[in-house]
């Protein structure tokens, strides 16, 4: 804390860290915000990185998305790859104006050129799905496979749907295991739903022997 005090810009990130996730000190999110903001003042990226998380997620401050994308930005500027990933999934969602997906996947590039693993996943989403290029499996596929293979929860899960279509059944269910032990509660559960929904497709099909619709992938 003292060197914090003395403005040195690395401790007043460590310290924010600390105050926010509760570590060695009573959890704080006000003051891991002051603290992030101390340090950003003089462009610490992951400092800025933090600023913007505080205002997205409404830590120690009122959530303002807007106000979130200028500090991904900055971060992102800076060179920090996860700055470049938060303010692609902003850009992508239109946070803070209207969505530029086409913006959006140049900054997940430049991330995954550093070895980012959950923009791995996005830009295999991007050619998954067609947003700002044209739809290509074998480009989505190959991105999902470099996100899985990195650790992403969310490319396994991806990765893992394009093994089963492939016939591949137990090399996907390995790919499905490691995304439920490693993914958030929120997305084991719609991880669930996805399957669920693929179930019931799949017993009306039986029923009506018509082919249904492709389910919706979950979103990343």
């Amino acid at each position: 804390m003292s060197h914090a005090r003395a403005g040195d810009p690395e401790a007043q990130l460590a310290v924010g860290q600390m105050l926010l996730n509760g570590i060695g000190v009573a959890r704080s999110e006000t003051g891991a915000l002051h603290w992030f903001l101390a340090a950003a003042a003089v462009n610490v990226p992951m400092a800025c990185n933090m600023v913007g998380r505080c205002c997205e997620l409404g830590w120690g401050t009122p959530r303002n998305t807007s106000d979130a994308m200028i500090w991904y930005k900055r971060a992102a500027t800076l060179g920090l790859d996860w700055g470049m990933y938060n303010y692609a999934t902003g850009l992508s969602l239109g946070w803070g104006g209207a969505r530029d997906l086409d913006n959006a996947l140049s900054w997940f590039r430049r991330a995954a050129a550093l070895g980012h693993c959950k923009s791995f996943n996005m830009i295999g989403t991007f050619y998954e799905d067609g947003w700002a290029v044209g739809r290509n499996r074998a480009r989505a596929r190959a991105y999902y496979a470099r996100g899985a293979r990195c650790g992403d929860f969310r490319a396994h899960f991806n990765f893992g749907r394009f093994l089963r279509d492939e016939g591949r059944g137990v090399e996907a269910e390995h790919h499905f295991s490691v995304a439920r032990d490693k993914g958030t509660v929120a997305f084991v559960a719609k991880m669930d739903d996805f399957f669920h929904q693929e179930a019931s497709a799949e017993r009306n099909v039986s029923h009506s022997r018509e082919p249904s619709a492709r389910s919706d992938v979950l979103p990343c």
